[in-house]
């Protein structure tokens, strides 16, 4: 259940809490529309000491209630549904996805086989991404190092290389500086049969490209 849910179940209309507010603002109404003079002074003031303390310590309880009901958290089931969605999303997101096919394009130009694309080496690898441009670091061993940063995010193979770029204007441009670096030309063309991408812009409007493969 995500937090607008929970949110609607305890803050809502027709949840507990909701039943509680409105019997509070109803009994607020209630009282400030009773007439002074339907007690004695003396006792009408003791009266609505008395309803003035009640009402105060109910509307405290709705409180305390909406405070606690706007923190909870999902359930661990929830948690796992959640963090199974933003890993979809992530896995297949345009630009990723553009880099991906464009990088089996490069290789099938060297009689290369395509490689898989992988969720976990892809969260690695925007992990990466996000990192320098938030950063400005651009480096392979910050971070942690990729290798790090693959257990990190459960790869459960072998981290075989990174490659990474710094300010490329666009998908092919940042290929065509990773083939005229004889470094990052090997890991592109490498035998690694997986493979994930990430892509981040800084606040600069510099952008940071990263390849993480492994077998």
């Amino acid at each position: 259940m995500d937090q607008h849910s929970l949110q609607h179940r305890f803050l809502g209309p027709y949840g507990p809490l909701g039943e509680l507010n409105h019997f509070a603002q109803a009994a607020k109404m209630r009282f400030f529309e009773r007439s002074p003079t339907t007690l004695p002074p003396h006792k009408s003031n003791m009266t609505d000491q008395k309803k003035l303390f009640a009402l105060t310590v109910l509307l405290a309880l709705a409180t305390s209630l909406h405070a606690q009901d706007a923190s909870v958290q999902p359930q661990t089931a929830d948690d796992n549904a959640d963090a199974e969605v933003k890993d979809t999303f992530l896995h297949n997101h345009p630009s990723l996805v553009k880099m991906w096919k464009h990088s089996n394009a490069v290789r099938g130009q060297y009689n290369l086989p395509a490689q898989k694309m992988n969720p976990e080496l892809t969260k690695a690898a925007q992990d990466h991404a996000w990192y320098m441009a938030k950063t400005g670091q651009f480096s392979h061993h910050v971070n942690g190092g990729f290798v790090a940063r693959a257990r990190r995010h459960h790869f459960q193979g072998s981290p075989s290389g990174e490659i990474i770029l710094w300010n490329a204007k666009s998908i092919e441009a940042t290929f065509q500086g990773w083939l005229n670096s004889p470094g990052h030309r090997a890991i592109l063309l490498s035998g690694a049969r997986q493979v994930g991408y990430g892509y981040a812009v800084a606040r600069d409007g510099s952008t940071y490209w990263v390849g993480v493969f492994g077998n």
